[in-house]
């Protein structure tokens, strides 16, 4: 079915989470030992419940609703990799900037000129755990196995996405793009996103004593 603005590349966007969360509890089993794997399967919880109430309930005035969904997404994601960082010192750096996104997001509540980088900001600070993520991967002997690592693959979609779209929302915020002309790149960017997700959950298994 093709999307009342034509794209159908946004109808296959939107219809991707449901399938990463059915995927997900189909394998559940294979990953439920991993604390991280439960915060992810409620990240995408969060995606789809935001899309199902703005497809019903907040058809027009959703500007509120994913101000408040970005509290949950980034939240949830720290918890994510809260869960995949080992180190105390990297460790540290995840908790003060979330302590630091946390505080610019409720005084984005009171001076709407914050909304503007919230949504930004959490690209760059996602994208910083990720990186984080990484550098720990590539000095231990997990790397040896990375194909087979879930977080491997989740880290790599979640890179994908937040990275790319830090100028996406910094252009559309500016005065240079003021309307949504350029949103199927968001859509793209989504649907790529979810593939990974959906591979990495399928291709993986288990390594014991990893995560």
């Amino acid at each position: 079915m093709i999307s009342d603005d034509g794209l159908f590349i946004k109808e296959l966007s939107s219809f991707l989470p449901y399938i990463t969360l059915l995927v997900s509890i189909i394998l559940y089993s294979r990953y439920r030992s991993y604390i991280f794997y439960k915060y992810f399967i409620l990240y995408i919880l969060a995606i789809i419940s935001v899309d199902i109430l703005v497809s019903t309930i907040f058809r027009k005035d959703n500007i509120t609703l994913f101000n408040i969904y970005t509290f949950f997404e980034f939240n949830l994601f720290s918890l994510i990799y809260f869960h995949l960082i080992k180190y105390k010192s990297r460790l540290r750096i995840l908790k003060v900037l979330v302590v630091f996104l946390n505080v610019i997001y409720f005084i984005s509540f009171y001076f709407d000129l914050y909304l503007l980088y919230t949504v930004p900001l959490e690209g760059v600070v996602n994208s910083v755990f990720v990186i984080l993520f990484f550098i720990e991967l590539l000095n231990s002997e997990r790397i040896l196995n990375y194909k087979k690592l879930l977080p491997f693959w989740l880290s790599v979609g979640f890179l994908v996405f937040y990275l790319t779209t830090v100028p996406f929302w910094s252009l559309f915020n500016s005065s240079i793009f003021d309307t949504r002309a350029i949103f199927p790149i968001i859509y793209y960017l989504t649907t790529l996103f979810h593939l990974i997700f959906i591979y990495g959950i399928i291709t993986c298994k288990k390594m014991e004593n990893l995560y």
